[in-house]
């Protein structure tokens, strides 16, 4: 019967992913209800991984749009200094670190929740944000300088929403009390100050030796 029961939660799992329109509601439903869409996702499988990737490419493309559309009255950017891969890094880059510093800081902590399940409650957590900052880039362009106090608001307001979705979300799949989930969040932004140190040591490493050898290389061409 065990066995049975499981294979009928596969076909569920299986179903319910690949159906967008189950997609678009489950993801409304986070937005709304999160302590019980967020349930979903880890008891019943919900929430689509190819969703949550086209929520990162939204998040992408409203970083560029921030940056480049703002209108003029509050946009301080040089339109013509354009750095697709720093905003690749603040986006996609930020998100896959959290990610794995979260499932890293999990794991350590006994957090039930599994790495496509980080994804899924971190992608459906930022959208709050990154609607904000496409209604706020659309509106800086028919607001007035003295009105953009509103927009300070869409964004405060949007912040706030998505950072309860990501604790009410990581707080569910990881089984965890509410000060638990806290120390695990603190922790996973620690974990990622760590995982970018040790990637900056390694990198500045390789490239020193890279440089020793090559150095090398060019005496040894040049005695013989």
């Amino acid at each position: 019967m065990a066995q049975v029961k499981d294979q009928a939660q596969v076909r569920v799992r299986h179903r319910v992913r690949r159906n967008p329109r189950k997609d678009a509601v489950h993801l409304f439903q986070c937005l709304l209800h999160p302590f019980a869409a967020f349930y979903g996702v880890k008891e019943e499988g919900k929430g689509s991984p190819v969703g949550s990737a086209f929520i990162l490419i939204v998040f992408f493309f409203s970083a560029v749009m921030e940056r480049q559309n703002t209108g003029y009255p509050f946009n301080y950017n040089d339109l013509s200094d354009l750095n697709v891969w720093l905003i690749g890094a603040k986006t996609f880059g930020l998100f896959a670190l959290w990610v794995v510093g979260n499932w890293a800081v999990a794991t350590w902590m006994d957090g039930e929740g599994k790495a496509a399940q980080i994804v899924v409650v971190s992608a459906y957590a930022i959208v709050p944000y990154v609607a904000s900052a496409i209604v706020t880039t659309l509106l800086s362009n028919v607001l007035l300088r003295e009105e953009g106090v509103f927009l300070d608001y869409l964004t405060v307001v949007g912040c706030l929403w998505s950072g309860t979705l990501m604790l009410i979300g990581l707080q569910t799949i990881h089984d965890y009390g509410f000060v638990r989930n806290l120390q695990s969040m603190a922790l996973t932004a620690m974990a990622m100050g760590i995982i970018v140190f040790l990637g900056m040591l390694f990198y500045t490493l390789f490239q020193q030796t890279y440089l020793f050898v090559y150095t090398i290389y060019n005496e040894a061409l040049f005695r013989w």
